[in-house]
């Protein structure tokens, strides 16, 4: 059995693999081994769900959040205590995404209407977001300003950042990996999409039930 210690090393250690292999999934160097390396991140993902900490009420509560590092955090936070940050300027993108996350029982949703905005709440936010959701094209500063703001500051270094995105041309969305994005959100957004790519970056948000729910919302 593994120690508590022992536990968050390895979770860091799956995570940052995981991380990793989806990042590089569509690189034309390792087309190869595409096939295999899907069936590790499958493999990947489902034991960092099975080594998440149990669900229980009250265990964010009980530990100094302050002391922890941002991915830490994110594998005990439940979704109501997860701090969001939605930066997008079309009113109908913005009410789909907020109703997509209350969904997911995530209650605190910041939104910012322009990128100049955005970062203002960012620098202003205490305690810090847990996560940004941000528009690629927007007035003032577009989604990559924002990004670069955020990480210029110390207390965000380790925050998630996705963008939100109709672009999918692989090459841009490529730099933007490499520029430090964490992941994107293609447009028009799905739930079974957003919901997978929350849930591996916080655990504790329940995988969707395609059995009960619609694939799609909007």
């Amino acid at each position: 059995m593994f120690t508590k210690t022992e536990l968050q090393v390895v979770i860091k250690t799956l995570s940052l693999r995981r991380d990793w292999l989806e990042k590089n999934l569509n690189n034309p160097e390792l087309a190869g081994s595409k096939a295999q390396n899907q069936e590790t991140l499958a493999h990947l993902e489902s034991a960092l769900r099975k080594l998440a900490p149990a669900e229980k009420p009250g265990s964010a509560e009980t530990v100094d959040m302050s002391k922890l590092s941002a991915p830490q955090r994110r594998q005990i936070l439940p979704p109501e205590k997860i701090r969001v940050l939605l930066a997008e300027d079309d009113e109908a993108s913005s009410n789909l995404i907020i109703a997509l996350l209350q969904a997911m029982g995530i209650k605190h949703i910041d939104l910012a209407t322009d990128g100049l905005k955005a970062v203002s709440m960012l620098f202003g936010a205490s305690p810090v977001y847990d996560l940004v959701l941000c528009d690629w094209h927007m007035p003032l500063k577009n989604g990559l300003d924002v990004h670069n703001a955020m990480r210029a500051a110390e207390r965000y270094q380790d925050a998630c950042f996705m963008l939100v995105t109709a672009i999918t041309e692989a090459k841009q969305i490529r730099a933007a990996i490499e520029e430090g994005v964490d992941d994107y959100i293609a447009k028009p957004i799905e739930q079974t999409t957003l919901r997978r790519k929350l849930t591996r970056v916080f655990p504790r948000i329940r995988p969707l039930d395609t059995a009960n729910d619609p694939a799609s919302a909007g």
